[in-house]
């Protein structure tokens, strides 16, 4: 016997609500199945040709200009919900898709566009960051729609390293606080993996009753979505770089994005004591260049990074961004 309404999906943008929606959609028993194919050319799965049964809603927990709809709690608690969480494993890979995939008929991108000495940006990414620059850097971002390469690297990194003010984390912080016992949650890293994903759509499935037939076409759809991710074939990049890292071995790090950059970056940082990676247009040439820089950092420039919020497990008295923010 059909449902009126199967299930509520609600999520932060970016993190794959439309593909979720399309997929319970296609495969439950208990809705009609969908021909069309739902990817867009940048990767999403917003085609509005494709025609659903209305009986699997989405929901974000923030509108196109980032703000937040229902203090970050699920709206509909009449029916079953998923809740796409965004964690610390998930959050480099997460942040690079929302930097560097372009809009489309549904979504409005935080697009960058960089080149070698600068990197330009429209009004969704100025709204959402705005005050993290003005206090950080001084810039009016509202005003100047581009800083300079290296402004916007350091930015990023900085992201990373302060995990307790990273604007994703915090969110997510938030929507996991308010969820309650019977919802059930989907991580990105297991939207990210094909067997991780079937395995908890089926017990997803089994929990709310959603009726998944979960066969070889919902294998084979879940490997063309991973197929037509942005920055899939470089997905894993710099997590190997890092790994070369530690090996001390040579690898190229010259065509790294500005969000990966930025991540290598603050594991640099995390990594070796005392050092900070520098604010320069052109980055590390390969790891050989980064293995000097750490070997060679001269003693008298050593203190403790102020970007830095915890040293040796113990809170940072020189964290600048603490500091800068309580004044």
């Amino acid at each position: 016997m059909a449902k009126e309404k199967l299930v509520t999906i609600s999520y932060l943008g970016g993190s794959h609500g439309a593909f979720l929606k399309y997929f319970i959609d296609k495969f439950s028993k208990f809705t009609p199945n969908i021909v069309k194919s739902p990817f867009e050319k940048n990767g999403t799965s917003h085609n509005d040709d494709v025609i659903y049964s209305g009986k699997v809603v989405r929901d974000c927990f923030e509108d196109k200009d980032a703000n937040v709809k229902n203090n970050y709690q699920v709206r509909d608690t009449s029916t079953p919900n998923i809740v796409i969480t965004v964690d610390h494993e998930s959050l480099m890979n997460f942040t690079r898709m929302f930097f560097t995939r372009k809009s489309d008929i549904e979504l409005d991108s935080a697009y960058l566009d960089v080149d070698d000495t600068s990197a330009t940006f429209d009004h969704v990414f100025s709204k959402k960051y705005s005050d993290s620059f003005q206090l950080l850097y001084g810039i009016d971002i509202n005003k100047h729609h581009s800083v300079p390469v290296s402004v916007m690297r350091d930015f990023i990194k900085i992201t990373f390293l302060d995990y307790k003010n990273n604007q994703t984390l915090t969110s997510m912080n938030k929507i996991k606080e308010n969820l309650s016992q019977d919802v059930e949650t989907i991580s990105l890293n297991d939207i990210w993996n094909t067997d991780r994903f079937i395995e908890r759509m089926q017990q997803i499935s089994d929990a709310l009753n959603l009726g998944l037939v979960l066969d070889t076409d919902a294998v084979s759809l879940h490997t063309e979505f991973l197929g037509r991710r942005v920055n899939n074939e470089t997905w894993n990049r710099v997590f190997s770089i890092i790994e070369a890292l530690k090996k001390e071995e040579n690898m190229d790090c010259s065509k790294l994005d500005i969000v990966e950059q930025g991540y290598l970056s603050s594991w640099i940082e995390q990594n070796y004591k005392f050092v900070q990676t520098p604010l320069t247009r052109k980055y590390f040439s390969d790891t050989k260049e980064i293995i000097e820089y750490v070997k060679y950092y001269p003693n008298h420039y050593k203190a403790m990074n102020p970007n830095l919020p915890k040293f040796n497990n113990i809170d940072n008295p020189f964290h600048l961004w603490a500091k800068n923010k309580n004044t």
